[in-house]
């Protein structure tokens, strides 16, 4: 035990870039705190810390035993808290960041059920398109769509969305049919927000694996994915949508689906959550419904064109 409270001191240390700030944090007094490192380097025969009168900071040998050291720490604070609530129903308050067109139209009408079944759980839901500091802000995890930048993040892929560029057979009666994506340019095309910004954008499509990518105009931007199929329903242009969203209308025939010749890409929703963090079982348990869920309405829902 005496070796995991020098370890623990060194990484405060290291974190903190003082020992009176580890020695507060640790509730134990600044001499014990040196003492504690200082035997952790007489076990090791290497010196982790390099000490001044004015700063402390972390030697090349330090730099290399610290990570390993928060990762022992962290898995051994997993198997403490995993032990604890082997037993215990679920409960406490996950803090969800999530973009607000998904957020709103996919997110919030399954979390009724998911709040249902677990009442020991709360749900703080922040729909917005910043991109929240998961770590520095305190939330347990975001939703998140497209590809995921490189980081310190764990990634939980729920679901791949399929697009689709459509239009209601009215339009195409007054308008025509496009029959290639250079020709885009005369028509007018709806926004999700999230697809761009600005009076004008750009849609890629892709014909046996080579893009391109075309100007459009943009008549209308909205926010929501079901206020921008009932814009294209109602005859206002042509629109890219998850297929989810249309596949019903495309097979009943109160859309067209235009291009089929063409692809767009897909993009991957996923659940990212800090790394080396310890899971909650609240946590695991919204990741495990939401992507079931979600799946689930997916897959009445899609539909292979012919």
């Amino acid at each position: 035990m005496r070796d995991l409270q020098s370890i623990t001191t060194f990484v405060a240390v290291a974190r903190g870039g003082s020992f009176a700030e580890a020695a507060r944090r640790l509730r134990i007094s600044t001499t014990a705190a040196s003492r504690h490192v200082a035997d952790l380097e007489q076990a090791l025969g290497v010196q982790l810390l390099q000490r001044t009168t004015r700063s402390v900071s972390v030697t090349e040998a330090g730099a290399r035993y610290l990570p390993r050291a928060e990762a022992i720490l962290a898995d051994l604070d997993a198997l403490h808290a995993e032990t604890a609530a082997a037993d215990q129903t679920p409960r406490g308050t996950l803090r969800i960041a999530a973009p607000p067109g998904i957020g709103h139209d996919w997110i919030v009408p399954l979390v009724t059920d998911f709040l249902a079944d677990n009442p020991g759980i709360s749900l703080d839901l922040d729909l917005s398109e910043r991109l929240v500091d998961l770590v520095g802000e305190g939330y347990d995890a975001a939703i998140r769509s497209g590809t995921l930048a490189s980081s310190s993040l764990i990634a939980h892929r729920i679901i791949e969305i399929r697009y689709r560029l459509c239009a209601s057979p009215a339009y195409l009666d007054r308008c025509g049919t496009p029959e290639a994506p250079s020709q885009l340019v005369d028509y007018d095309c709806l926004f999700w927000c999230s697809s761009g910004t600005g009076s004008a954008a750009e849609w890629t499509f892709m014909q046996n694996g080579h893009p391109e990518t075309v100007p459009v105009k943009c008549r209308l931007r909205i926010g929501s994915l079901p206020a921008l199929r009932h814009a294209a329903l109602l005859g206002l242009g042509l629109t890219i949508l998850p297929e989810r969203d249309v596949a019903q209308d495309l097979e009943e025939g109160r859309l067209v689906h235009v291009l089929p010749g063409w692809e767009i890409s897909a993009e991957s929703l996923s659940l990212v959550r800090p790394a080396g963090a310890f899971e909650p079982a609240r946590l695991r348990l919204f990741i495990d419904f939401i992507t079931a869920a979600l799946r689930r309405s997916g897959s009445r829902s899609a539909r292979e064109d012919p």
